[in-house]
């Protein structure tokens, strides 16, 4: 994995100016620190760090087919590069270098705007074609890898990360309210929006084909399940099916010319993917854990368990509160977002601890959730017939417009949650709210859940929602960059997921047993006790545990910033932190909103990027 930027003229008819994408790559060094390239033509620049994996010495980008006329960079990997090449040397290409993503240039010749189609990976790419004129900008299939862009001064300019557009002069800092909303009512913020106006993130398994006269949004890839579900073959054939997956998935990421680790945090997923590597391909590796909360919430007992189990050299790192509030403002920048959970300030110092390692990448257990019934919300959905009675004609609307279906509840009851929105927000934004407002349409596109079972609605739409910008984006790959590291996820293998999405219902969530066919997968391989665990969410102190102690650094919550950007009301958040400071007021972790936080966040970002509102 690396990190890319650019730029394409459609209508500026001066050459791209080296100096600026040189200032771009300098921006997010830190995606790749192991060497770095611009190469300029007449109506293109593609600009690339480098963090190396494969082929050391001779794998740095852009890359280019036979005659040079098409040119590509990448972020990221193409796990299924062996067949690929093997398939593509066969037909005549000649490759120049070892690496995984020479690839691309190839099945590009051969098959055009669909070459994305046959890539299992994670990737970000831009590939110049000079003879058509074209650049294509390409988001893996899931969205592991960000990809931004934005239209100025007549120039197409994309980047890995947003801090590399605001290199170029003129682009506009202007807070996206539309942002801010979606955080408020959705687990996080949903592509295209970022909170940048007029920056928009390229969507997982979307393609961007530029020309000097027109710019599509195409999709090569979609989550798809079946209306109807196939003829169930059996518990066990299940279980040996995605066990044999899930080790080809694993196996795949683990293909590396530098040390590779893996992430124990004490969880099921995370240990499936720790306890399949200590089993089946490797005796001993590197494994890295944070320890955080106290009592029940304390998992390092669980993390011990896995660590003796695979016998790896591990790195662990206690995270303390104070931690949480000095490292925060440091996760703001690298997120480029706000946030409503303290959680990615953990991410942000395990990778750390990870760039102190040999391990230049790790795999972790992220996506397991998402298509295996994962959270709360899938019980939940089996008490909907009781759900319905509950409901008001008001939520019911705000259900159907949102998701397709409505007597389906995602997580909150909107029209309920808008009422503490409209206090939370000043005046002034109160009074624009439908202009910027999170739910004035969906954030899916609702024709593609039609039909499906609950069960199959919450995934697609988890996965839409939580997955790909928020767990992947902000508190994934940018924690991960951070420190230079990369992550790699087996649960989001194409291979895998195709299988996954034919598994019944019932063997996902048996009974209110989730993530039931993945525990028999993990039978004999993880340790007992983790397989019979009760999941419960991952949390981290908030606000409330902030506010009863003397502020670290500057104060985003005083009333002069608050006003200097009027987004919220000054005299509610004085009520908030008048509650927030009261020795029994405590949130309900992942199932209350933290405002305060979100309130204080939003004004970090403004301040850190300059942004007006």
């Amino acid at each position: 994995m690396c990190g890319i930027c650019g730029m394409f003229n459609q209508s500026n008819t001066t050459r791209p100016d080296r100096a600026v994408v040189e200032r771009m790559l300098h921006a997010i060094r830190h995606r790749g620190p192991d060497g770095s390239q611009v190469m300029v033509r007449d109506e293109v620049a593609l600009g690339f760090n480098r963090l190396s994996f494969l082929d050391l010495e001779g794998g740095m980008q852009p890359i280019q087919n036979e005659d040079g006329t098409v040119a590509m960079i990448c972020n990221g990997e193409v796990f299924n590069f062996r067949e690929l090449r093997a398939e593509l040397e066969e037909k005549g290409h000649k490759f120049r270098t070892k690496t995984d993503v020479e690839v691309i240039v190839h099945l590009y010749e051969e098959e055009g705007v669909d070459f994305p189609k046959r890539l299992n990976g994670q990737f970000a790419i831009a590939l110049y074609d000079e003879r058509k004129k074209q650049l294509l900008l390409v988001r893996d299939q899931i969205g592991i890898c960000p990809l931004f862009y934005t239209v100025q001064d007549g120039r197409v300019l994309f980047a890995s990360e947003i801090k590399a557009i605001l290199e170029y002069p003129g682009t506009p800092r202007k807070l996206n309210m539309k942002a801010v909303d979606q955080l408020m009512n959705f687990p996080g913020v949903v592509s295209p929006v970022t909170f940048f106006e007029g920056i928009h993130a390229l969507q997982g398994g979307h393609m961007l084909q530029v020309t000097a006269d027109n710019i599509r949004d195409l999709e090569f890839w979609d989550l798809r399940y079946p209306v109807e579900e196939e003829e169930d073959r059996g518990e066990e054939y299940y279980a040996q099916t995605l066990r044999e997956k899930l080790k080809e998935a694993i196996s795949r990421r683990l293909v590396a010319d530098v040390p590779i680790g893996f992430y124990i945090s004490g969880g099921l997923d995370s240990s499936v993917v720790a306890c399949y590597i200590g089993k089946f391909l490797l005796n001993s590796y590197y494994s890295f854990s944070a320890e955080i909360g106290e009592g029940e919430l304390d998992e390092s007992r669980f993390q011990q368990m896995v660590k003796e189990c695979v016998g790896s050299t591990h790195y662990k790192v206690k995270v303390n509160e104070a931690e949480l509030w000095e490292n925060l403002g440091k996760v703001i920048y690298h997120a480029e977002s706000a946030v409503k959970e303290t959680y990615d300030v953990a991410a942000y110092l395990l990778s750390g601890l990870v760039a102190q390692s040999p391990a230049k990448a790790v795999l972790t257990g992220q996506g397991s959730d998402e298509f295996f019934c994962g959270y709360v919300g899938y019980m939940l959905d089996l008490f909907r017939n009781m759900q319905k009675g509950r409901m008001t004609a008001e939520e019911c609307e705000a259900n159907e417009l949102l998701w397709g279906d409505p007597y389906f509840r995602y997580e909150r009851i909107h029209p309920e949650i808008r009422k503490i929105h409209r206090q939370v927000y000043s005046g002034n934004v109160r009074g624009e709210i439908e202009k910027f407002s999170a739910w004035a349409q969906s954030p899916i596109d609702t024709r593609k859940v039609e039909g499906l079972s609950a069960q199959k609605r919450r995934s697609y739409i988890d996965y839409k929602l939580r997955l790909s910008d928020h767990l992947l984006g902000e508190h994934g790959d940018r924690m991960f960059f951070s420190h230079s590291v990369e992550g790699r996820h087996p649960f989001l293998d194409t291979e895998l997921l195709d299988f996954v999405v034919t598994i019944p219902d019932k063997y996902k969530l048996n009974g209110t047993n989730e993530k039931y066919i993945l525990k028999r997968a993990g039978e004999g391989i993880v340790p007992e006790p983790i397989l019979k665990r009760k999941k419960f969410p991952f949390q981290a102190p908030g606000m409330s545990a902030m506010v009863k102690r003397p502020s670290l650094g500057p104060d985003f919550l005083s009333d002069e910033l608050l006003k200097k950007y009027g987004i919220f009301d000054v005299d509610y958040v004085h009520q908030m932190k008048a509650a927030y400071a009261q020795e029994d007021f405590k949130l309900m972790g992942a199932y209350e909103i933290d405002y305060l936080l979100i309130v204080m966040t939003v004004t970090m970002l403004c301040e850190q990027y300059g942004l007006s509102v």
